[in-house]
C-alpha cells in the first residue's frame, strides 16, 4: 500500500513539474517587475576610465614624453600589475598587440590592428582602417572612418565622429558624439549626441500648427507619438510599460523610459541644450534617421543608431 502511494506521489510530482516554472512566473511575475526609476540618481558617466587615466597621468608625471624615440615600457598596476608600452616615434607595425599601448601624439591608424588591452591616444585619433580594441581612450577628437569594434569602453575627451560601422562596446563617453554611419553600444553619454548637422525641431522656427503636451505621462501599454502629426512638443517625461515609438518632428523635453523597447525615427529630439536628459529602455533602443539627444542613451539589450 505504501509503495502504491509513493509511486502515485512521484507520478504526480513528475506530471506537474514541467508546469512549475509557469505557475511561479504567473503568480510572482519576476520578469514583469518594472525597472526601478530614481529621477534624482546621478551616475558618473566616465567611471570606467577614471582609474586607467589616473594611473596614466601618474606615470606621465615622471616621464618626459617628448624625449621618447624608442619603445618605453612602464610597469603599472591596472586590474593587475602589467607593462604599458609607449612606442615613442615608432610606427606601429604589429597587427596584434598584447600590452596596453599609449600613443603620445596625433595618430592615424592606416593598417589593421588588434589591441588586446587598452589603447590610449594622447592627441587626436583617426581610424582609417579596421581596428579592434579592448578599450579606447582619446584625449582629443576621434574620427572613425573604417569599421571599429571596442569590447568594453570608449572615452573621448573631445568629439567622437562615427562615419563608418562601429561597435562601441558597453559604455561610451564623449564631449559630443556625431554618428554619421552606424553604431551600436549599451549606454552612451555626451552633452549632445546626434546623427545630423542640420537643425532639427529644437533649432527650427516652427510657424505651422504645433501640438503642445504638458506634464508627465504614464502609459499602460504601447504608445506611438508623431508620424504625420506635428510638430509636437512634450514638456515633461514619458513613462511607458510597453513599446514606445516616436517619429518625425517631436521634441521631448523630459526623459523617456520604457519597460520594453523604444524606437526613435526621422527628426526626434530629446532634452535641451545645457540640460541632461535620458532615454532608458529595458528592451532595445532603435534610432533611425535624424535624431538628437542631450544626455544619456541606455539599454542593457543594446542601442543601435543609423542614419
Amino acid at each position: 500500500m505504501h509503495e502504491v502511494i509513493l509511486i502515485a506521489g512521484l507520478f504526480s510530482i513528475f506530471l506537474f513539474l514541467p508546469f512549475a516554472l509557469s505557475f511561479i512566473e504567473l503568480f510572482l511575475k519576476r520578469d514583469a517587475k518594472p525597472i526601478p526609476i530614481d529621477l534624482e540618481y546621478k551616475k558618473d558617466p566616465d567611471y570606467f576610465t577614471k582609474r586607467f587615466v589616473n594611473l596614466l597621468n601618474d606615470a606621465l608625471k615622471n616621464l618626459n614624453i617628448q624625449e621618447l624615440k624608442e619603445p618605453t615600457p612602464i610597469k603599472l598596476e591596472l586590474n593587475k600589475e602589467e607593462w604599458i608600452v609607449f612606442p615613442g616615434d615608432r610606427i606601429l607595425t604589429e597587427k596584434t598587440i598584447d600590452t596596453p599601448i599609449v600613443l603620445t601624439k596625433d595618430t592615424v591608424f592606416l593598417q589593421k590592428h588588434v589591441f588586446k588591452k587598452e589603447l590610449a591616444v594622447l592627441g587626436n585619433a583617426v581610424f582609417a582602417e579596421k581596428c579592434l580594441a579592448r578599450a579606447l581612450y582619446v584625449k582629443g577628437d576621434c574620427v572613425i572612418e573604417a569599421p571599429v569594434r571596442i569590447a568594453r569602453w570608449v572615452h573621448v575627451e573631445g568629439t567622437l565622429i562615427v562615419n563608418s560601422n562601429a561597435d562601441l562596446g558597453v559604455s561610451v563617453y564623449a564631449h559630443e558624439i556625431k554618428i554619421r554611419g552606424w553604431a551600436t553600444f549599451k549606454r552612451a553619454y555626451a552633452q549632445k549626441i546626434d546623427t545630423l548637422d542640420e537643425p532639427l525641431i529644437d533649432k527650427k522656427n516652427n510657424k505651422e500648427r504645433v501640438i503642445n503636451l504638458q506634464g508627465n505621462f504614464g502609459i499602460t501599454g504601447n504608445i506611438t507619438i508623431g508620424g504625420e502629426k506635428g510638430p509636437i512638443f512634450v514638456n515633461g517625461n514619458i513613462f511607458c510599460d510597453g513599446d514606445v515609438e516616436i517619429e518625425g518632428d517631436v521634441w521631448i523635453k523630459g526623459d523617456v523610459f520604457s519597460q520594453k523597447s523604444i524606437t526613435l525615427k526621422n527628426g526626434v529630439v530629446v532634452g535641451e541644450e545645457g540640460k541632461v536628459k535620458s532615454v532608458v529602455a529595458r528592451g532595445e533602443i532603435l534610432i533611425e534617421g535624424p535624431f538628437r539627444i542631450y544626455g544619456y542613451l541606455h539599454s542593457e539589450k543594446g542601442v543601435e543608431v543609423s542614419i
